[in-house]
């Protein structure tokens, strides 16, 4: 009997299925655009769609961000990043970020509101050198598993001083470009929302105002769309022009102004209060 015992629990522990190892699956997407080309540099992936879409699947060692993570909380001024530019960037380094690496941001592409653009406008802001947006859909699903590797720390960093004065405009600045001709403002929000208000109403203003939506700056891959550059000829600018972009709260025009500085359009800048703040004033 206590044969027969032992070589039933024999057989038992022998057919016990050994605990499952979850692993991600992964792979380059074949698309030919400037983010998917950087994935073969293993750059930092930040993933700025709601939790639950990220919960649900993401590419490997994803790390789930929100562009209100790095902007102040007031009902007025919610598209205006954080005065402490230093915070910003220690969090940055606990994530693998610094001033030289590589940072892919994953996002909706046209099916959402320009969060991946603004995120990556807010790495320029800081310094990051090189910063690109991919849409999340071409790299969530993968053929090649491996384990995600653990988040390498970076040396904690300071921002580069000037690169905010590139990047964006203050409110009391942007008042005083209204009334300069040498100025171009650049609304980039959806057409109905150009005609119930636009600051081309004023007839004080003189800077000259032009409007095309956001999503024509991206295509649906999620990168810069070097289509918009035609579009954007016609009605006379030139990379040399200074414009300011504009958009509710500074999330679509911060994705815009992104866009055009990586086709090296350096007098851009974003007025990130958007419309919200200057309402306000």
């Amino acid at each position: 009997m206590k044969l027969i015992l032992m070589v039933f629990f024999t057989l038992l522990s022998a057919c016990q299925l050994k605990p499952t190892k979850v692993v991600t699956q992964e792979s380059v997407p074949q698309v030919k655009t400037p983010g998917a080309e950087i994935l073969q540099q293993n750059p930092v992936l930040l993933d700025v769609r709601p939790a639950f879409e990220f919960n649900l699947a993401h590419a490997t060692g994803a790390i789930n961000v929100r562009w209100e993570d790095f902007s102040q909380q007031g009902a007025n001024a919610r598209g205006i990043p954080l005065a402490d530019k230093m915070a910003m960037a220690r969090r940055l380094a606990l994530i693998g970020v610094d001033l030289k690496t590589p940072v892919v941001v994953l996002g909706k592409a046209h099916l959402g509101q320009a969060e991946e653009g603004r995120v990556a406008w807010t790495l320029q802001l800081l310094g990051v050198q090189k910063v690109y947006t991919l849409n999340a859909n071409l790299v969530k699903d993968r053929s090649v598993v491996r384990e995600a590797p653990a988040v390498q720390n970076k040396p904690y960093w300071s921002p580069v001083d000037k690169a905010a004065d590139k990047m964006m405009i203050s409110i009391v600045d942007f008042k005083s470009a209204l009334l300069d001709t040498k100025t171009v403002i650049l609304d980039v929000r959806r057409p109905e929302e150009v005609r119930m208000q636009s600051l081309v109403q004023s007839k004080k203003n003189l800077a000259t105002f032009k409007s095309i939506e956001w999503k024509k700056f991206f295509n649906s891959q999620g990168s810069p769309s070097e289509d918009v550059l035609k579009e954007l000829t016609d009605l006379g600018l030139t990379s040399d022009s200074q414009i300011i972009v504009i958009s509710n709260h500074g999330v679509r025009s911060g994705a815009v102004t992104y866009a055009l500085h990586f086709f090296g359009w350096k007098s851009v800048r974003n007025f990130a209060g958007g419309y919200e703040q200057y309402g306000y004033k």
